[in-house]
């Protein structure tokens, strides 16, 4: 009878163990624009900033790659706080200080079940800061350690994840310029390796400037 009882709690509670893990592996997203500016087309928009990501996340450290002419890549390393963003522009690595953040969130609201995406039914975290409003759609299934990234006051994401415990699966980004949809179309767990995050050019390495 012990036994019976150890094998139904152990089948009880290994689903709720396992969507409390950390996520490791790569999202990708279909990132489409909306401009609120006359002068600037959605198309431009696309062309600029990339209409695919790819993510990879694994413990502290998150790599985005894109296909925009603006931006390439992005870096963050969470032992340095710092990001390393390679630009369209030339193959110098531009560094940043990710405890700093311009935009400092004000309040948020959560809104339960509100959106199923791939398959998964999510939680929108809405993020409202001076020149922005930002939603955050969630599940556990995709969980991350917000402790990980404790010193990331940058874009407010450990505001964020302290507060959903998981990777967005579809951000909705809206301020005065443009609107942001990013919405994850394919999600592959896998053992990444530490290599994936290092910086590949010490000797090209200068601080941003924007």
């Amino acid at each position: 009878m012990r036994l019976l009882i150890l094998l139904l709690l152990l089948l009880l509670f290994t689903p709720a163990i396992s969507f409390a893990q950390t996520f490791e592996g790569k999202i990708s997203y279909a990132n489409s624009y909306k401009s609120n500016s006359p002068q600037l087309k959605d198309e431009q928009l696309g062309l600029m900033m990339g209409t695919i990501q790819d993510y990879y996340i694994k413990g502290g450290d998150y790599k985005s790659i894109v296909n925009g002419s603006l931006v390439k890549m992005q870096l963050y390393r969470s032992a340095e706080n710092r990001s390393y963003t390679l630009t369209g522009k030339s193959d110098l690595l531009y560094w940043e200080d990710y405890g700093k953040n311009k935009d400092v969130a004000t309040k948020f609201d959560i809104e339960r079940g509100k959106e199923t995406i791939m398959g998964v039914i999510c939680d929108v975290l809405i993020v409202y800061t001076p020149k922005s409003k930002t939603f955050y759609y969630y599940s556990n299934k995709y969980g991350v350690n917000p402790g990980l990234f404790k010193q990331h006051a940058y874009g407010n994401w450990y505001y964020i994840i302290s507060k959903t415990k998981a990777l967005p699966l579809k951000i909705v980004y809206e301020d005065k310029q443009f609107t942001l949809t990013s919405i994850a179309v394919n999600i592959s767990p896998m053992k990444l390796e530490a290599k994936l995050f290092e910086v590949p050019d010490k000797s090209k390495i200068v601080p941003a400037t924007w």
